[in-house]
C-alpha cells in the first residue's frame, strides 16, 4: 500500500499496564510525545490512546495505517531505532504489553467513540472461520444499529510482525505478547456501549461461534491525533 494513501488498511494494536512509579510520566508521554511522534510517520493515519473503565490491562492505543507493510518500513523502523530521551526513560516501565499487527477485515461506523469496548482472544489463537462469518454478516451490522454506538471493526493478523529487535523493544523489561484477532466496538457513553456489547455478543453466542477464552475490556478515549494535524503554536 502506498504510504500516501489514506484508506486504513491495517492497525498497529497495543494494550499494556505501566509501572506505578512511572505511571504520570508515562501518561505525559504518551499523550504530549508518542502518539505525535507515531503519526509523524509515513504510513500512519491515526493514533487514540485510551484508559480502562473496566478489565485489564489498564491501557489501550489503536493506529491506523496504509497497510500492515508499514509497520516493517524504513521510516517506522527507524523511529524504533532512535527512541527521544523521554522514550529511553518510559520504555522500561511498560508492563504486560500485548502487541499486535492486524488488518482490518470488517470495519463499519464513519465517526471515533469516545469509548470503545475491546475484545480479543488469548495469544495464538487464530479467528475461527465460523466466528469471522457470523460477526460480518449478523452481528457487527447488528450492534451498529445498537443507541449510541458510533462503529466496529473486526481485525485480523496476516501474520506479519512489526519489528520487535529494535532498540526502543530492547528497553522494555518484559517481552511482547501478541493476538492473532481483535474486535472493537465504539460508542458514546460507557452505559451504552456495554448494553449493546451484552445485546449483541453475549458470551453464550462467542462461544457458540468458536472464541474460546476471551478477553474483554471497556475503556475511555484519553487522547487522539492524525497525520494531519500538527503542533500549534
Amino acid at each position: 500500500m502506498h504510504p500516501n494513501s489514506t484508506e486504513a488498511r491495517a492497525v498497529l494494536a497495543v494494550w499494556t499496564d505501566a509501572q506505578a512509579d512511572a505511571e504520570a510520566d508515562f501518561n505525559e508521554w504518551y499523550n504530549r510525545q508518542h502518539v505525535n511522534e507515531r503519526c509523524d510517520v509515513s504510513g500512519f493515519l491515526s493514533g487514540r490512546r485510551y484508559g480502562a473503565i473496566a478489565g485489564r490491562p489498564r491501557y489501550m492505543a489503536l493506529y491506523d495505517t496504509t497497510g500492515a507493510d508499514i509497520l516493517s518500513s524504513k521510516p517506522y523502523r527507524a523511529a524504533l531505532d532512535n527512541p527521544t530521551p523521554w522514550t529511553q526513560r518510559i520504555m522500561p516501565s511498560f508492563h504486560n504489553m500485548t502487541r499486535a499487527v492486524l488488518d482490518i477485515h470488517t470495519r463499519v461506523g464513519r465517526g471515533y467513540g469516545s469509548v470503545a469496548a475491546s475484545f480479543r482472544p488469548r495469544p495464538g489463537v487464530a479467528l475461527p472461520s465460523a466466528l469471522a462469518d457470523w460477526l460480518v454478516s449478523d452481528a457487527i451490522p447488528a450492534v451498529l444499529d445498537q443507541p449510541g454506538i458510533t462503529g466496529a471493526q473486526l481485525l485480523e493478523s496476516n501474520q506479519q510482525r512489526t519489528a520487535t529487535d529494535t532498540t526502543e523493544g530492547r528497553l522494555r523489561s518484559e517481552k511482547d505478547s501478541t493476538v492473532e484477532w481483535a474486535l472493537f466496538v465504539e460508542g458514546t457513553e460507557p452505559k451504552l456501549v456495554r448494553s449493546a456489547c451484552r445485546t449483541v455478543f453475549p458470551q453464550p453466542a462467542l462461544q457458540r461461534h468458536g472464541t474460546g477464552p476471551i478477553s474483554r475490556g471497556l475503556y475511555r478515549l484519553l487522547y487522539g491525533n492524525d497525520a494531519l494535524r500538527k503542533d500549534f503554536a
